[in-house]
């Protein structure tokens, strides 16, 4: 069995999505999929295409060489800039707090 399919069954087992929805959304005939997994066959880049689209959680890189994880990063990149500015002006008011009690240079 292809490996990338194999990947691709794991993450609609893990999803728990039913094949037969999964071949609906991708717009494949009913069985397709799952005859592809019985019969050891690979899938085509179209349809690949479509899986990756229509499920954006699912992460390429690990679909095709199965190298990272299943599922992409959720948080995007303005989430943990906004993230991280909060820590900063925390610990700017921290360190305004604590300069109270260091004592003066006289």
């Amino acid at each position: 069995m292809s490996t990338t399919l194999k990947r691709i069954k794991e993450y609609i087992d893990f999803k728990g999505i039913r094949i037969s929805t999964f071949e609906k959304s991708i717009g494949i005939s009913n069985g397709s999929f799952g005859g592809q997994l019985k019969k050891n066959k690979t899938i085509g880049v179209d349809k690949l295409e479509s899986i990756l689209r229509l499920y954006p959680d699912l992460s390429a890189e690990w679909v095709l060489t199965g190298n990272g994880t299943m599922l992409k990063d959720t948080e995007s990149y303005e989430q943990t800039i906004e993230s991280l500015r909060k820590v900063i002006k925390a610990q700017e008011k921290t360190i305004a707090v604590l300069e109270h009690f260091i004592p003066a240079k006289q």
